[in-house]
């Protein structure tokens, strides 16, 4: 029971592509909005985050609790996977974990206390902020707060082989207090239980721990200072006694908070560490850091650990900064659009949270950045989307690796499986089929043609999209729908609104294409698949076969009709609004002005959030909640609905409703203004956090932010006009 997608159709006009209508005149020309306040976010922190090098590399920070129902007393705050795949290919390797975590333990010397059971930093913050740098804050130890508070922040340096880690020391009291750090890293040896051991020895010229796994078919790490540590220790992890030579590091740091300086292991379960004494000053404020590298040979991790201690660490921080700062700055802003900077802080951070949360290697996405509810799946409709949004916002780089990844794996028949691995692409088996990523493919290359007029691009894809655009096409049944399938809310195989709206809106981006490949013939026969759908979407339901218009409700799209073609007038639900989101329904008709009234009458909650369906117990009493009941009410707020009637007020010219839903978005994102999951509570009014981040709902709050601003077109008329909407509008308005 997961998921919710959507399927953005909209073409930016270039080259040979023509987009009707380009951007609304209300959407122009109404004046820029007005905010005396900035928007916050609340102060629920998303527990699990991703960063990568652009390239190769793949970090994932943790906080000490995923969700409620997470049951770990062992680890804090801390860096907990690392993925590599060498040279940018992906390969079976890629999903494996090289560390166990890398973590900060710490004590107080002057006061005597010791923080180093850091699974009690349960109230630990993190977010990305609009420089790439992803900042964690400890806050209290075990609910009591401490004289020198304690920040570590990760730059994870694109086109580097190694992250730099920066500890700030922040000491609120008149005195000077000296803080020990012990910075470990437990690495993980997969081939531990085979009898195989990997190896550590300490570089006393770069001040640095080497960790060698190659015996297990792995890699190669170096833990590194930023000038030299007070104490080292390489150790064997299952190693408690303090008079060994090869304990642990955290035993000893425990123990006496000093390291024994062994140069050199071997052992089943390999963990290193390096340990800092800082004095931090009354009332001042202290830094140090250390640096992480993993390459494929020793030789090249040396020269990784060598490019990093060649700079200070303040270098490396700019270096990143300036690398997002730059990359924000390629493509579309809305620093001009908001006077509400709280909106286009949002809307930046979802859009590094977009690119830092993206498989280097693929091009994919993960459903969420928290692996409890949804592991580590990539739906390709989400993924889609999410791509279609980057793309939208002038970053054509990753829009243009995941859908070249996704017509690789397309299948024989045209669709798409529904989720793959997010480290290897390869198929899992989930809920089979969900077909609407079919026409979201179809629209996410249209776009991307449209606005990069790349015919290499167009070329490598226009095969895949004749097998999609024809699946929908023969797919088509007497009944006048395209394949059921079991679509966004993946309960049972149906004729979704939301699939057919994803047909229809890729039929007429697939019309557009075969017009820049001179194609009438395929460009005629898709126009016919497309009216053809369209018809049936009107279709009373009380008609035989039943269609999706609701008139005995009031006036009203379906979420679905049945597979005996029998009507599903219940509940009512808001997925159906994809037909208006994506230019299938006019919004110029009744039928549209009828269908966005009843949404917002029946499914409004938090006064401008939008629940899923009438009675929908998902994150509240639901035995498929993620996380058991985390919502504290039926009826969720879904940010992602939200989004879709703010685009809907756009095309209507209200830009003061639209306005007020894309503030309702930012003031329920997370710390740091960090995308929420799936769904808000209604009570808390703050973000669910077993499925937060959602790439994808970031991806929304960015569609409809560049259509507020004008900078962006989600509907798109075919070159062969669609039939008008019935002019009858049985039970509408």
């Amino acid at each position: 029971m997961k998921r919710l997608r959507i399927r953005l159709i909209g073409l930016a006009t270039a080259g040979a592509m023509a987009v009707t209508g380009a951007v609304g005149a209300a959407a122009v020309n109404a004046a820029p909005a007005a905010a005396a306040t900035t928007t916050q976010p609340t102060t629920e922190t998303a527990r699990s985050l991703y960063m990568n090098n652009w390239s190769d590399t793949t970090g994932i920070w943790m906080a000490s609790q995923l969700a409620q129902t997470d049951t770990n007393t062992r680890y804090g705050p801390r860096l907990a996977e690392l993925h590599f795949s060498p040279g940018g290919t992906a390969s079976s390797a890629s999903d494996t974990n090289q560390i166990n975590d890398y973590t900060g333990f710490f004590r107080d010397e002057t006061h005597g206390v010791k923080y180093d059971q850091v699974h009690q930093f349960s109230s630990a913050t993190g977010y990305l902020d609009s420089g790439g740098i992803l900042r964690s804050d400890y806050g209290a130890y075990n609910g009591t707060a401490m004289p020198v508070t304690i920040g570590r922040d990760y730059a994870e340096v694109p086109d580097q082989h190694f992250m730099v880690v920066t500890y700030r020391l922040n000491n609120t009291t008149s005195t000077a207090v000296t803080e020990n750090i012990l910075d470990q890293l437990h690495v993980n040896n997969t081939g531990a239980s085979s009898g195989k051991q990997v190896s550590a020895t300490w570089d006393s010229t770069r001040n640095a721990d080497v960790v060698d796994m190659s015996a297990s078919g792995q890699y190669h790490l170096v833990l590194g200072s930023f000038g030299a540590p007070t104490s080292h220790q390489v150790g064997d992890d299952s190693d408690s006694s303090t008079s060994s030579a090869t304990v642990a590091p955290w035993y000893a740091f425990d123990a006496s908070g000093n390291l024994p300086d062994n140069n050199s292991v071997s052992a089943a379960d390999v963990s290193v560490g390096l340990s800092k004494k800082v004095t931090v000053p009354a009332n001042s404020s202290v830094s140090t850091s250390f640096y992480l590298a993993i390459d494929s040979s020793a030789s090249a991790v040396l020269a990784d650990a060598d490019t990093a201690r060649a700079q200070a660490d303040t270098y490396w921080q700019n270096q990143t900064t300036t690398a997002y700062t730059n990359w924000l700055n390629a493509g579309k802003r809305t620093t001009s659009t908001f006077t509400d900077s709280g909106l286009s802080t949002a809307y930046d951070r979802a859009l590094i949270a977009m690119k830092q949360t993206q498989n280097p290697a693929l091009g994919t996405w993960p459903a969420s950045t928290n692996p409890i509810a949804y592991g580590y799946k990539t739906w390709v409709r989400d993924s889609a989307v999410t791509a279609l949004a980057i793309d939208a916002a002038g970053h054509h780089a990753e829009a243009d690796k995941y859908f070249r990844w996704l017509a690789s794996i397309q299948n024989s028949d045209g669709s798409f499986g529904t989720t793959y691995d997010e480290w290897t692409g390869a198929h899992v088996s989930f809920v089979e089929p969900e077909d609407d990523s079919v026409g979201l493919f179809i629209d996410g290359v249209a776009r991307h043609y449209a606005a990069t007029s790349d015919s290499s691009f167009l070329s490598a894809m226009w095969p895949a999209v004749q097998k999609a655009a024809n699946f929908i096409k023969n797919g088509i049944g007497s009944n006048g729908f395209g394949p059921a399938d079991n679509s966004i809310w993946e309960e049972n195989v149906e004729y979704n609104a939301f699939t057919q709206a994803t047909y229809v809106g890729g039929l007429y981006a697939a019309e557009q294409l075969a017009v820049a490949e001179n194609n009438s013939s395929l460009e005629s026969g898709w126009a016919s698949a497309a009216a053809t759908i369209q018809s049936a979407v009107y279709r009373d339901s009380e008609a035989s076969p039943a269609g999706l218009w609701n008139s005995a409700g009031g006036g009203y799209f379906d979420r679905a009709v049945n597979t005996d073609n029998t009507a599903r007038v219940d509940p009512v639900d808001s997925s159906s609004d994809m037909l208006i989101v994506l230019g299938v329904v006019p919004v110029s008709s009744a039928y549209a002005e009828s269908h966005i009234a009843k949404i917002t009458a029946t499914l409004t909650q938090d006064t401008y959030g939008i629940a899923r369906y009438v009675g929908d117990t998902f994150y509240y009493t639901s035995q498929y909640s993620p996380a058991g009941n985390e919502a504290l009410s039926a009826e969720p707020s879904w940010p992602q609905m939200s989004m879709y009637v703010a685009l809907d007020q756009l095309y209507l010219g209200d830009k003061t409703d639209a306005l007020n839903r894309l503030t309702w978005y930012t003031s329920r994102t997370a710390t740091g203004y960090m995308p929420p999951g799936e769904a808000t509570s209604n009570v808390t009014q703050k973000p669910i956090v077993s499925t937060m981040v959602e790439p994808v709902t970031g991806a929304w709050y960015v569609l409809a932010s560049l259509q507020y601003a004008g900078q962006t077109e989600m509907r798109v008329t075919p070159p062969i006009a669609a039939p008008v909407p019935p002019a009858s509008v049985p039970g509408g308005s």
